[in-house]
């Protein structure tokens, strides 16, 4: 039984949920994903950990009300139970100590590299984050960021919070004042694209995360 423990709205379109899930939770990597279904007939959604918690046996899933399953998955309440909850699937990021990286993230993308940042702060790098949305409003999970990186920038595209600027302006900033050695990118297809063009004439070897279903 994969059992909603905690509910949290961060934005107005996105939500938090913590679920009981002690198996996965010991085995979870970061940049590893989980396959949820809301009900017994429903559509099968994948959706990236965003955190694993291995002695509360828990795992911490974001979501987007964008799709029927997620708005559906909204109107649960703690106590209630997802049909099923399957995981964790796909390849672990890699993890080594590069030196200094930079991590990209855009909108849900922030939950997405929250436990990549971790896991290379804990292999010895020098973790710089950028997070980013359209609006302040959409923006979440600052200080849990602040905690696993050693830098953090927050822009948003319309300056109503952090710095007004898009992800890849200190992107470009940081790759031509530093010896960059790797950058993650996760968030809109579009966002990823351009992190991608910013790092290429400065050769750093880059990382998106494509997880259309």
């Amino acid at each position: 039984v994969y059992r909603i423990l905690s509910k949290a709205t961060l934005t107005p379109v996105t939500t938090e949920y913590v679920i009981e899930a002690p198996e996965i939770a010991r085995k979870a990597q970061a940049g590893q994903f989980v396959i949820v279904r809301v009900t017994e007939h429903g559509e099968r959604i994948p959706l990236t950990i965003a955190d694993n918690d291995i002695e509360a046996g828990t795992i911490t899933i974001v979501t987007q009300e964008i799709g029927a399953t997620t708005q559906r998955m909204k109107q649960l309440s703690p106590g209630d139970s997802l049909a099923s909850f399957t995981g964790p699937l796909g390849r672990p990021s890699e993890m080594e100590n590069y030196g200094n990286v930079v991590l990209v993230g855009g909108g849900l993308g922030i939950a997405a590299i929250h436990p990549i940042c971790r896991s290379l702060r804990a292999a010895g790098n020098h973790v710089i984050a950028i997070i980013g949305a359209r609006t302040g409003e959409l923006l979440f999970w600052e200080e849990r960021m602040r905690a696993v990186t050693d830098e953090l920038i927050v822009v948003t595209d319309d300056g109503s919070y952090g710095r007004k600027a898009l992800t890849t302006i200190p992107l470009k900033e940081l790759c031509e004042e530093r010896e960059i050695a790797r950058v993650w990118g996760v968030g809109p297809a579009i966002m990823m694209k351009f992190v991608a063009l910013t790092t290429k004439p400065y050769g750093v070897k880059t990382i998106v995360s494509l997880n259309s279903v």
